[in-house]
């Protein structure tokens, strides 16, 4: 049966032949006969230009024909073709192809007639499969000729002739106009005539607030005289314009239709439409600003520009008439309006600048009266910080930080940053404060807040976090600053260095002062020789007058740096002590000289010549004694330096020595000690060096002390732990071969040669110790013995003058004798001068030899000189009057030299120690105590911090703080010798301040009354034992620190009782604590046991102090007073007003 089977699909395949070649056929067909109908129904068109009804019809007549063809010739064969409708049967192809093969004939339609029958024998089925089998040799399919149906394609050729032919004659668009014509039926086509009318008007849409102008102008060979619009039946002369005809409506205009004829032709129809136009009756913009900037709601009516910050939600509110739909169009954006009622409503928030339109529509206008606004957009700035460094050349260990921090609303926070320098990742962060103000100054003293590694070089900068609500705070960095916290060696090292510094300026200072004293004298002398005084001698007396001045200045800041700079000196010397008051009261004596030369300033303008000659006197006087108290001060210190030189260099020596033992000891890896050793070497060479920069010091001292160090010692200590290095070396190669024995030697003897470094660098410090205990380079019975003998001289020259004197005084006036007498008074002026000369000597070495020795020394000098100037101009009885002062001075000098002399030969008597005795100092326990208050005001803060008192000005309670801190600026340097006692701190005590300042920052939180006056009485405790303590202190510095103290806790406890615990208090309390751990020490200087010492305070101190230091009292008051407060300006004030400040 499968040779049956593959007949039955020949004949499938023969089948679709047959209808494909139909399809072709049908094809060609459709297209000849399709083609002619069409151009039969546009010439008709063409020819007779049919209204609208009769083109509808040939419209509708050419779909009804083109439809069947399409169904006939194409539809039709498709649906034989893919058996949608039933075609040929298997029989009528069988007969179709036997009549094309002959030699088929009617086998093909006898086998399938066979197939049909039911009765499936075997033998009928062998006769099928023969059947089958001979007939699948034909194929079935070349019984269909395709060439058959492409003859039709003669007819297409028909119409493509008659197209060309119209084409040929030129009217082939006409032509197939009247095409156009026939499909778009629904229009009005104008029938060509002479002119064709021409409306110039784009649209024929009139507002109803506007009115309507209709143009008209015709096209053609003809040009018609008069053109006339029909409206509503009638008609309307249009105007005649240069050609244009026109009509205009009036406003408001009706909805109507028009044609316009002229010459019997007429135009099509046109419709005039009118629209209502939307308005605007309220415009409402509401403004609801960021929460942060603290600003209340605004509206604003009748315009959409403004200025706002940024982050502002912007609500519309418009009302409007004959409004559908109002939309805002951004740059990017277009938002429509949410329509209640006649109200429309939209909200946004803007981040930034926004130009905008607004458009209203309705259904038949849209986008009528475009409105443009502008809102722009003030960002939330950065904030701003400027910091200054202050560097305190005495205090090497602080440094002080000045900065202002700004903002355009309010600076939130203000950090503090420190990290080592070379390790940045090392970071701590302290909070200074949160001020809330738009502008604020601000201090630091560092490292209170950090807890740092003392030997360490830092790295500093603060940050500044604006209130910015959108994006939780912007933060700004100021510059970084470097800054060191120095260990005590280091510390000891930079407060020597800057010792000699000052001595060094101080040394130069004094060869110009005595330049100025030789051209005092020079002004003295030509006055005597001149009686009046010209134009050019008053110009030199000034000229001399202001360098004078300049040079009591520069004196004076040279002696308060020593001072200071030793007042930091914890050591109990005698000697240091003695330069102290000496310093202080050379500045006093400045401070007199500077108001002398005020007086010969104003003298200098007036003519009063006798006057200022007294003046001048008076000045050359003063010089002489503060010229030698200058030299003597500057001798005594640059020894006094020396001596702590070497005691420092002692102490280091004596720590590498132990470091160098120290390693000789370790077994550790041979790099790692080779690279110790190496840093001990340079170590050393360092401390050589400042050792060879020590003796060149000494070398210039007038009598240089002795020190017992060698250069072979430093050269032994060298070369032992270059030796020790090479071993290393030569122990790491040995290791590296495998020679372990080897290397284990060389070891030992590297070993060998540190230890021998060590003991060699111990020597070397005990001989710069012993050296430092020496001291004066000469023994205190070698001075005592030298001061005995200048008393000695000394009162052999007041006995030998008041015998000059007693022979003047009864002497007659006799010309004569007056020639001894002068002789004689000049002799015992030489043998006066031999007793300086040995004085000042000696004083270069004993700082008990004052300025009062210097001042009766002058007083002789000057009283001789006025004595024998009077005896030689007759004047007897003047003269002996100076002798007399002579004799006075004499006496005095003379017993203050036996007080010094009974002074020092006590102190030589055996037994005579400092002592531990002293009764019972409680100064350790109040720290102690002052910690305590001070942990209870910080644990008590952070409970309540801000909970009160929020509306008070922040920027006054900090002007109260910064003039409660000034109680005394003058005083704390020392009360001027103890004759101030810090009545320049008195007006400045903080009365002021806690007045401006009430309106600061509470922060009692959860504490009670009760708990504060408990604070209030543990402070006044504290407060009255100080002031117990304050008459046991031995060094000036130390009382006037501890008077500061005192006042600054009385403010403190006044404050504490008017308001409670804020800010300030514990600021205040944070300053009283680091300035009482400065009399620390204080308990050692009185000679107290060590097992009475406390260690409470040795801690850092943990809390940031941010008032305002004495250092930086003066520095720009002005501008923190006026650029601290929070002023409520609008945005472009308050930019004019930062500006202002930024460029002062």
């Amino acid at each position: 049966m499968n040779s049956y089977h593959k007949i039955l699909d020949k004949l499938n395949e023969f089948t679709k032949k047959y209808y494909t070649k139909q399809l072709i056929k049908g094809s060609l067909l459709f297209l000849a006969i399709g083609l002619l109908f069409m151009l039969g129904i546009m010439s008709l068109e063409y020819m007779l230009w049919l209204n609208q009804d009769w083109r509808l019809v040939l419209f509708l007549i050419f779909l009804v024909v083109e439809l069947f063809l399409i169904y006939k010739f194409i539809l039709v064969p498709l649906f034989f073709l893919f058996k949608i409708r039933k075609g040929i049967s298997n029989k009528e192809a069988s007969v179709l192809i036997g009549k094309h093969f002959p030699q088929i004939d009617d086998k093909l339609y006898n086998l399938l007639e066979l197939a049909e029958n039911k009765s499936a024998s075997e033998l009928l089925l062998a006769s099928i499969e023969q059947r089958s089998e001979g007939l699948s040799q034909v194929s079935f399919k070349k019984a269909i000729d395709f060439k058959e149906s492409f003859k039709y394609a003669k007819y297409v050729v028909i119409p493509v002739l008659i197209l060309s032919f119209i084409w040929l004659s030129g009217n082939i668009v006409s032509f197939f106009n009247s095409y156009k014509r026939v499909v778009n039926y629904d229009l009005a086509f104008e029938q060509p005539a002479p002119f064709t009318f021409q409306i110039l008007n784009e649209r024929l849409e009139v507002l109803d607030n506007e009115p309507l102008t209709i143009q008209v102008t015709t096209a053609g060979e003809v040009k018609p005289e008069n053109v006339f619009m029909v409206i509503d039946g009638e008609e309307l002369l249009l105007k005649n314009r240069n050609g244009v005809y026109t009509h205009t409506f009036e406003a408001p205009v009706n909805e109507s239709s028009f044609y316009v004829t002229a010459n019997g032709w007429n135009s099509k129809h046109y419709t005039v439409r009118s629209f209502r136009t939307p308005s605007l009756l309220d415009f409402k913009m509401q403004l609801d600003f960021p929460k942060y900037i603290q600003r209340t709601t605004e509206v604003i009516t009748g315009t959409g520009n403004a200025v706002i910050p940024e982050g502002t939600k912007v609500s519309w509110n418009i009302e409007g008439r004959h409004v559908e739909e109002i939309q805002m169009s951004a740059s990017d954006t277009t938002f429509a309006f949410v329509k209640d009622q006649n109200v429309f409503e939209h909200a946004v928030k803007v981040y930034n600048d926004l130009s905008y339109e607004l458009s209203t529509s309705n259904k038949n206008v849209q986008d009528f009266e475009k409105l443009g606004y502008q809102l722009e957009v003030v960002k939330d700035a950065y904030p701003t910080v400027e910091v200054e460094q202050v560097l305190d050349s005495i205090h090497q260990n602080q440094s002080f930080y000045t900065g202002q921090a700004a903002d355009d609303y309010k600076v939130s926070k203000i950090r503090v940053v420190c990290y080592p320098a070379d390790n940045n990742r090392d970071i701590q962060r302290v909070v200074l404060e949160s001020p809330n103000n738009n502008v604020h100054q601000f201090y630091y003293t560092f490292p209170s807040g950090f807890t740092l590694e003392k030997g360490k070089n830092y790295k500093l900068y603060f940050e500044v976090v604006d209130n910015d609500g959108l994006r939780n705070g912007k933060l700004t960095k100021s510059k970084t600053f470097d800054t060191a916290l120095f260990d005590s060696n280091q510390l000891k090292n930079k407060e020597l260095e800057f010792q000699n510094s000052v001595l060094n300026k101080m040394d130069r200072s004094l060869e110009k002062y005595k330049e100025q004293q030789e051209t005092l004298s020079k002004i003295n002398d030509k006055q005597k020789e001149e009686k009046t005084l010209n134009f050019d001698d008053k110009n030199e007396i000034k000229d001399f007058l202001q360098k004078q001045e300049r040079q009591e200045e520069l004196m004076e800041k040279f002696s308060q740096q020593l001072k200071e700079s030793l007042n930091k000196d914890d050591s109990s010397d005698e000697r240091k002590k003695m330069l102290q008051e000496r310093l202080e009261r050379q500045e006093l004596e400045a401070k007199k000289n500077e108001k002398l030369l005020e007086e010969l300033n104003k003298l200098a303008d007036k003519i009063d010549k006798e006057e200022l000659k007294k003046k001048l006197d008076e000045l050359g006087r003063k010089q002489s004694s503060s010229a030698r108290n200058l030299e003597q001060i500057l001798e005594l210190t640059k020894r006094y330096y020396v001596t702590e030189k070497m005691a420092q260099l002692s102490k280091e020596l004596d720590e590498l020595s132990e470091k160098q033992e120290k390693l000789s000891e370790e077994d550790s890896a041979i790099s790692e000690e080779e690279a110790k050793q190496q840093k001990l070497n340079e170590d050393f060479k360092e401390l050589a060096k400042e050792l060879n920069e020590l003796k060149k010091d000494n070398e210039n001292l007038k009598k240089p002390m002795s020190i017992n160090v060698q250069d072979r010692d430093k050269e032994g200590v060298e070369e032992d732990q270059k030796k020790a290095l090479e071993e290393l070396n030569k122990s790491k190669e040995e290791q590296e071969n495998s020679e372990e024995e080897k290397s284990k030697a060389a070891k030992n003897k590297a070993s060998q040669k540190q230890k021998s470094a060590a003991q060699k660098m111990k020597e070397m410090s005990k001989s710069l110790q012993q050296s430092s205990m020496g001291g004066g380079g000469s023994s205190i019975t070698e001075d005592a013995e030298m001061l005995r003998q200048i008393l000695d001289n000394l009162v052999t020259f007041s006995f030998k003058q008041e015998t000059l004197f007693e022979t003047v005084e009864g002497s007659d006036v006799d010309i004569s004798q007056f020639s001894k007498t002068v002789r004689d008074q000049k002799e015992l002026r030489r043998l006066f001068e031999h007793v300086d000369d040995s004085l000042f000597a000696l004083s270069l070495r004993r700082a008990e030899l004052s300025e009062f020795v210097n001042e009766q020394i002058t007083e002789v000098y000057y009283n001789i000189d006025k004595s024998l100037q009077s005896i030689a101009e007759n004047q007897v009885f003047q003269g002996a009057s100076y002798q007399q002062y002579v004799i006075n001075a004499t006496n005095a000098l003379a017993d203050f030299l036996a007080n010094i002399l009974d002074n020092m030969q006590q102190n030589m008597k055996p037994g005579q120690g400092s002592g531990q005795g002293g009764g019972d100092f409680q100064l350790p326990d109040i720290i102690k105590g002052q910690q305590g208050v001070q942990e209870k005001m910080g644990s008590s803060g952070e409970q309540g911090k801000g909970k009160s008192g929020q509306q008070g000005k922040e920027g006054e309670g900090h002007k109260g703080e910064g003039e409660k801190q000034g109680s005394g600026k003058k005083g704390q340097d020392g009360n001027e010798g103890g004759k101030n006692d810090g009545k320049e701190g008195q007006n400045g005590n903080g009365q002021q301040g806690s007045e401006n300042g009430s309106g600061g920052e509470s922060g009692d939180g959860e504490m009670s009354l009760s708990e504060i006056y408990e604070i209030y009485k543990e402070q006044q405790y504290i407060r009255q034992q100080l002031e117990k303590q304050l008459n046991d202190l031995i060094n000036n510095a130390d009382r006037n620190l501890a008077k500061k103290l005192i006042r600054q806790m009385g403010d403190f406890e006044n404050d504490l009782l008017e308001n409670g615990i804020t800010r300030r208090t514990r600021s205040k309390v944070n300053t009283i604590q680091h300035e009482l751990l400065k009399l620390k020490d204080a308990t050692l200087k009185q000679g107290r046991k060590k097992e009475r010492e406390s260690n409470t305070n040795l801690n850092n101190f943990t809390n940031p102090i941010t008032t305002k230091p004495e250092l930086l009292k003066e520095y720009q008051n002005d501008i923190e007073i006026l650029n601290g407060q929070a002023l409520p300006l609008r945005q472009n004030y308050a930019k004019r007003v930062k500006v202002y400040f930024k460029n002062d």
